[in-house]
């Protein structure tokens, strides 16, 4: 079995690291340029961003070729998945691939422009998140085979909204700045997935225009020097069953 991932706090990480797998980090695919994935088994783990599918998935799975007997789609959400595991499959199919099975999980949003980091935190019980993935777990190394069931209204809201709202993103890394506790310790720069980052020797990390809004250099950092200026939480977050060094190398390229 191998699973692509594509993390940026740790949530897809975690859920890939549940499976008897070969982790294969999207980011790591695209340097190395591999974009033949062939095993019995093969899993698309992702994050869903502005309703959809972050971009760097995007482009890396529209070149994508995937050869196997069983392929599973796993989506991560905080607040809605809406129609995300739609739009995979559309995508898939796009670039002559496709899954058997789908399945989305609730878990913790660390999109600071809207959400509140203790308050996610303060629902983890509600959001089952064991349980759930433990089913999709169990049914995936059962082979079950299990359509993306989004309704009509959500396919159109993540068709369009995602468009819409990946035109706002684009100022994200103006939302940026770093305060007086940066050490410069340079592990912002290591976890952007997009080469986004410049920082060097004792000077604050410079953010470029070509950001995923995935957020790692925020919630990575282990100063918390970070900041947004429209942040709903001074907490930050990472997955507690992943650590630093393994989203640095997951997206450290």
């Amino acid at each position: 079995m191998k699973i692509l991932y594509f993390t940026g706090s740790g949530n897809c990480l975690s859920v890939a690291k549940r499976f008897d797998a070969e982790l294969l980090s999207i980011p790591q695919m695209i340097k190395n340029n591999i974009y033949e994935i062939e095993d019995d088994v093969v899993g698309i783990v992702y994050p869903v961003y502005a309703i959809s599918i972050p971009d760097i998935v995007r482009k890396y799975l529209s070149k994508c070729k995937i050869k196997a007997n069983y392929v599973f789609v796993i989506a991560t959400y905080g607040f809605t998945d809406c129609g995300a595991l739609h739009e995979m499959k559309k995508l898939l199919e796009t670039s002559g691939n496709k899954a058997d099975y789908y399945a989305s999980l609730l878990m913790v949003d660390n999109y600071l422009p809207l959400f509140d980091i203790e308050t996610q935190m303060a629902k983890l019980k509600e959001k089952n998140i064991e349980n759930n993935l433990n089913k999709i777990v169990e049914e995936v190394n059962a082979g079950v085979t299990k359509k993306e069931n989004c309704s009509w209204g959500n396919n159109l809201a993540s068709s369009i909204g995602h468009v819409v709202i990946k035109q706002i993103e684009k100022y994200t890394p103006k939302m940026f700045y770093v305060n007086d506790v940066c050490v410069f310790c340079g592990v912002c720069k290591k976890v952007c997935p997009m080469q986004n980052i410049i920082q060097e020797e004792k000077n604050k990390p410079i953010f470029g225009n070509n950001c995923e809004s995935c957020l790692a250099c925020i919630h990575n950092c282990p100063k918390n020097a970070i900041q947004m200026k429209t942040q709903r939480s001074e907490k930050r977050f990472r997955n507690n069953n992943v650590s630093l060094n393994e989203i640095i190398k997951s997206n450290n390229i």
